[in-house]
């Protein structure tokens, strides 16, 4: 097996993590394309589950994109200080996510679904003004390339369903119609979308009739650490939307 390096980059870089799928060669080179408009390296990392057959030619495979690979206790270690965000293939994802998950409190994460190319159309789950600024500043690399952005706020608490269902009410409110947004845009040319339902439902409706290219959304601190639990929202659809994903950390 070819030996990992272990070198600190000399400014933050975007890491492509594999586990020796030939399909991660997909997220390599959406990794290329994003570091490219961020004007970052691409660094890769192994991830620490059972490597795949495929490992070697992976590795070989990316070298036009990937300038040093680096081993995940290493990139831990250092706290991920040097990391401006991770990109892994959806179907990597979906067999290492729980090992991946802690690391979603340092940086965010891009999963790749989409044949790689550089995103058009963003639809960004909100559920704050807060959280919209710092999903907003996340995507400042991808501004100015003709990017459409649609915000969305689904106005029902996932909390307020799930105690309106035990106490035998209505999980959501009468009516289809679109509610009015509760704070300004950001960005202010973004399309903003109010909806009567829970964030879950919400953002995979919108998911499926708009068809962006990619969806955003927010990780908070929690103290469950069952991701499943603490952030069902952003597990449940970062594992089943059928287009790429962000997933970014807000404080």
């Amino acid at each position: 097996m070819t030996p990992v390096a272990s070198r600190r980059t000399a400014q933050p870089g975007l890491v492509t993590l594999v586990r020796g799928d030939v399909r991660e060669l997909d997220a390599v080179e959406a990794a290329a394309l994003l570091a490219g408009a961020a004007r970052a390296p691409v660094m890769g990392c192994v991830l620490p589950v059972r490597p795949g057959a495929g490992l070697e030619l992976v590795r070989t495979l990316s070298c036009a994109h990937v300038g040093q690979w680096e081993s995940w206790r290493d990139v831990a270690r250092r706290a991920f200080a040097d990391v401006r965000a991770m990109v892994i293939s959806g179907h990597t994802w979906r067999a290492a996510a729980r090992a991946v998950w802690p690391a979603l409190l340092r940086c965010p994460l891009y999963v790749q679904r989409r044949p790689p190319a550089l995103p058009r159309h963003v639809l960004v789950a909100v559920d704050s003004a807060r959280t919209q600024a710092a999903l907003a500043e996340r995507l400042g690399p991808l501004a100015g390339r003709g990017l459409r952005v649609t915000v969305a706020y689904a106005a029902v608490p996932a909390w307020a369903s799930t105690l309106s269902a035990a106490m035998g009410y209505p999980a959501f409110v009468e009516g289809p119609e679109r509610l009015r947004f509760p704070w300004p845009l950001t960005p202010e040319d973004a399309t903003g979308v109010c909806l009567p339902t829970t964030p879950l439902w919400g953002i995979r409706a919108l998911a499926a009739d708009l068809r962006p290219d990619l969806v955003v959304l927010g990780v908070h601190r929690h103290r469950v650490r069952e991701p499943s639990l603490a952030h069902p929202t952003a597990w449940l659809l970062s594992r089943e939307l059928p287009t790429d994903v962000l997933l970014c950390p807000v404080t």
